[in-house]
C-alpha cells in the first residue's frame, strides 16, 4: 500500500458518497476533494502534535559568508510551505550536535557577532532561519550545508495528485469526507467536531500502532 500510487481521484471514487451518487448529482468531485483537503489538513496538524516522522520533510541551507537569515522560500533553503521545525532538528552536516533553538530577542542581544567556528543556536522568523552567532568566511569554510527537518504544511490535493503520508490516512480520510458529506445539507458545528474528533481518534490509532514508543505529545481535545 505504502508503495502503491494512489491519487485523491481514487479515494474520491471509493467513498461512499461516490457510490451512492455516481452521476455525481448530489457531491460534485470538486466538493468531496475539499473535503478530503480538510481531512488531510487536520491529519497534517496532529502529526506535528504528534511529532510523527510521517510529516518530516529534510531540507538544505547553504551557508553564506556574513549572512545570518535565510529565506524559507528560496533556493538555497529550500523549506517551502515552512510550518513548524522538529525536535532537534537543526544541525550542521559536517557536526555532531543539533543548534539549539533561540527566540529572537537572542538574535537582538548578539548585535553583530560573528563566528569563526559553527554556529550554535538558531531562530525563526514568520519567513526565515537566523544562526547565532553569525557564520564568517571561515566558518562556511568548515562545511557551509545545514541540514533542516521540518514540517512541511500539506499541499492542496488536486484529483491527480498523490495521496500523502504513505497512504496508511486514505481510509480515516475518506470516512470523514463520507461524514461531511452526509451533514452537507443540515451542517451545524456539534456535528463536524464530532466528524472530526472521530478523525483524530482514527489518526491516534495508527500512530500508537505505528510507533511503539508513543507520541511524546498529545493533541487537544476537541470540545
Amino acid at each position: 500500500m505504502a508503495d502503491t500510487i494512489i491519487t485523491a481521484q481514487t479515494v474520491v471514487d471509493n467513498c461512499v458518497s461516490r457510490r451512492k451518487d455516481v452521476d455525481e448529482t448530489t457531491w460534485k468531485d470538486a466538493e468531496l476533494l475539499s473535503y478530503l483537503n480538510k481531512a488531510i489538513d487536520n491529519i497534517g496538524m496532529m502529526l506535528i502534535y504528534l511529532e510523527s516522522e510521517l510529516a518530516i520533510t529534510d531540507a538544505t541551507v547553504t551557508l553564506v559568508a556574513n549572512t545570518q537569515e535565510y529565506l524559507f522560500a528560496h533556493a538555497d533553503t529550500n523549506m517551502d510551505n515552512f510550518w513548524a521545525m522538529a525536535r532537534e532538528g537543526v544541525y550542521f552536516a559536517a557536526g555532531t550536535k543539533p543548534l539549539v533553538p533561540a527566540v529572537y530577542n537572542t538574535k537582538i542581544r548578539n548585535k553583530t557577532t560573528t563566528t569563526l567556528t559553527y554556529p550554535v543556536k538558531y531562530y525563526l522568523t514568520k519567513d526565515s532561519i537566523g544562526l547565532i552567532p553569525i557564520p564568517t568566511t571561515a566558518a562556511t569554510c568548515l562545511g557551509a550545508t545545514l541540514k533542516c527537518r521540518y514540517y512541511m504544511k500539506p499541499t492542496v490535493l488536486a484529483l491527480g495528485d498523490t495521496m500523502p503520508y504513505t497512504n496508511i490516512f486514505n481510509e480515516p480520510a475518506s470516512l470523514f469526507v463520507d461524514s461531511i458529506a452526509a451533514l452537507r445539507d443540515e451542517m451545524d458545528i456539534k456535528a463536524y467536531q464530532e466528524a472530526r474528533t472521530a478523525l483524530e481518534e482514527l489518526v491516534l490509532r495508527v500512530i500508537r500502532y505505528r510507533n511503539p514508543i508513543g507520541p511524546k505529545a498529545l493533541p487537544p481535545k476537541v470540545q
